[in-house]
């Protein structure tokens, strides 16, 4: 069996020299969000069918996908690696466990593996790629940031792919509260490649934790003509930029680009009802008319029910439901959300309590929603995402304890709100500011506004 080195020194089994030049090429364009890699993968395959990486590759990406109906066709593609398992080096062999840790719903195993993988191959992209992105969706930001430290001093600017290193270690440093360090790591990645949509994410996360709207709206306005040359986790990217535009109160341009880029039709992809469920309840919050908008996600979601091996969906989905009186595909939800929980899957219960406290929120029932988010709201960093992300349940419980004319909850809510970005002196000076500043507010539509904006409020 033929064996060719990546573009980093790595022996891959099963490929030639000029086939591993084509995978090399793809994985690059994979983790830019370029369309079209599975296409070219599949195509890759036909040619070098015992190619194993390429086998888990589409593995992987299958369950990237975060549908249980991608598992049938990902346990294909374990079993075709299986098959060539005594060509396989140990790396490839690690990847195997990998994937077979992942379709059995084994996530503390999957991250123990990839971690082995980079421990002993700090240079293995797909490794390092996989790790810190199923990190992210677990909840694990302590793990997330080690990975990325760990890999840092394996690589330099003369390494093949050091920009798409740099992306997720900037993410990593944001989450932890390190924003100059993760602009310093974004600007290098985007130094080398001005489109790299998971740099340009985690500054946009930057900007939006430190309050800069304006900056952060300018960012991705300025490449905003070249997003549609990118793949669907560009809708990321918009979502992001109405977020910007929400905290700056231009609600018009928000709907627009919900209707033409979050949500312009149906959609299956998680960060798709993610993106459009938080957005919407955020402007109604707000007192926006959004319409007929919310069917949209809840046509997207029944599309799902029971499908989402992504948790943080689960309350999304709820959402959307609740919101359009779907009670019926509510009740179907939540009993498939219950099988996932039964399976002594911590996350999968948080996920369903979660979900069960959203629809008492749309329910009207606002003081059982606040009994049961009140005690879950620090868990709710389990459900993975990120801080921005996992924002839209600090602004239902506000709007709940407003709602019930509970000014100081909401007070208390809102300066607890604030204090998650607490990362600095500065930030604790324009914390106590505010924070006296709410203390003396007796409008409930001025407290509820200060959901807009964090310390720059």
């Amino acid at each position: 069996m033929t064996v060719a080195k990546d573009v980093r020194g790595l022996e891959a089994t099963g490929i030639s020299r000029s086939q591993m030049e084509a995978f090399d090429q793809l994985l690059e364009d994979l983790y830019l969000y370029r369309p079209g890699v599975q296409s070219r993968l599949e195509a890759l395959l036909e040619e070098a069918p015992e190619f194993i990486l390429g086998h888990i590759l589409r593995g992987y990406s299958l369950m990237t996908d975060g549908l249980k109906s991608g598992l049938v066709d990902a346990r294909r593609f374990l079993n075709r690696a299986n098959e060539l398992s005594r060509q396989a080096n140990q790396r490839e062999l690690l990847h195997m466990q990998v994937l077979q840790a992942w379709v059995d719903g084994r996530s503390k195993d999957r991250a123990q593996l990839l971690e082995e993988i980079l421990l002993r191959w700090p240079l293995d992209l797909l490794a390092y790629r996989q790790h810190t992105g199923q990190l992210f969706w677990t909840g694990d930001k302590r793990r997330q940031l080690a990975a990325a430290t760990q890999a840092l001093p394996h690589w330099s600017p003369k390494t093949p792919g050091y920009n798409l290193m740099l992306g997720p270690l900037a993410f990593a440093l944001e989450e932890a509260g390190q924003y100059e360090l993760a602009t310093h790591y974004a600007r290098q990645a985007l130094a080398v490649q001005p489109i790299d949509l998971w740099a340009l994410h985690a500054m946009a996360h930057v900007h939006e934790m430190q309050g800069r709207p304006r900056e952060g709206d300018r960012m991705i306005s300025e490449v905003a003509g070249q997003l549609k040359d990118f793949n669907l986790f560009r809708g990321h990217l918009w979502w992001h930029l109405a977020l910007f535009r929400f905290s700056q109160r231009r609600y018009d341009e928000v709907l627009t680009l919900w209707d033409e880029q979050i949500l312009p039709g149906a959609s299956s992809f998680y960060l798709d009802i993610q993106n459009a469920a938080s957005l919407l309840a955020r402007l109604e919050i707000q007192g926006i008319q959004v319409g007929d908008r919310w069917e949209r996600v809840a046509d997207s979601a029944e599309q799902t029910l029971g499908q989402h091996l992504i948790a943080f969906t689960a309350p999304h989905q709820a959402m959307a439901l609740a919101r359009s009186g779907r009670g019926q595909a509510l009740a179907m939800s939540l009993v498939a959300m219950g099988a996932d929980a039964k399976r002594e899957d911590p996350q999968s219960r948080l996920a369903l309590a979660v979900a069960e406290a959203i629809s008492l929120y749309y329910k009207g029932a606002h003081l059982q929603f606040l009994g049961l988010m009140r005690r879950l709201r620090y868990d709710v960093k389990q459900l993975g995402a990120s801080h921005a992300q996992q924002d839209v349940f600090h602004h239902l419980m506000v709007d709940a304890a407003l709602q019930l004319q509970d000014l100081p909850l909401a007070k208390s809510l809102l300066k607890e709100r604030l204090a998650q970005q607490l990362h600095n002196a500065t930030d604790w000076d324009r914390y106590a500011t505010l924070a006296v500043h709410i203390e003396r507010i007796s409008d409930v539509d001025v407290l509820r506004r200060l959901l807009h904006s964090g310390l720059a409020a």
